[in-house]
């Protein structure tokens, strides 16, 4: 008794844990390693772009995106999707009722076998980030240079190219 009362959670009967190890563990499996992966990649293009700035202002230290946006980008755009994922991503219902039960060892076999997060998947992740930040930062510092940006003839400062930066990440897409 003393156990269940020292625990975070407790189960009335082992026929529960079955499903609960092999179905709920292996959706949570899935979330966590894509979340990781997610977290990676969209953080990863954040800080290259900073990196690739640095270049052309002599390392001063200045960001190239305002505050406000990194607060906002770590908690409404990256959060946010995923909350969304969490909650309406499912492969495999609680609601398929036999199916799923006749399943469970399958279902996590496939996992194991076909992994989500492993070490080729994150380096590949990374690389894909750093391209498509490197795209992001050169294509838009390249055409925003010299281009008169409103019809008084005004070229381009850098808030306007951390705008334009900044909402170039935030649709680009993970997958």
């Amino acid at each position: 008794m003393r156990a269940v009362q020292a625990c975070d959670y407790a189960i009335g009967e082992f026929k529960c844990l079955r499903r609960l190890l092999l179905f709920h563990g292996r959706i949570n499996l899935i979330r966590v390693s894509e979340m990781i992966l997610y977290f990676f990649y969209k953080n990863f293009i954040f800080t290259v772009i900073h990196f690739y700035f640095a270049f052309f202002n002599n390392c001063s230290g200045q960001s190239i995106i305002d505050d406000w946006f990194i607060s906002l980008y770590n908690l409404i755009f990256t959060g946010l999707p995923l909350i969304v994922k969490a909650t309406f991503d499912v492969d495999v219902t609680p609601l398929d009722g036999e199916i799923v039960d006749n399943l469970l060892p399958f279902l996590y076999k496939e996992g194991n076998d076909k992994p989500i997060f492993y070490p080729l998947s994150f380096v590949l992740i990374l690389i894909r980030g750093l391209g498509h930040a490197l795209i992001i930062f050169f294509f838009l510092y390249a055409s925003l240079q010299e281009a008169a940006v409103d019809s008084s003839g005004n070229i381009a400062d850098i808030w306007y190219l951390s705008v334009n930066i900044f909402t170039c990440i935030i649709f680009v897409r993970y997958n």
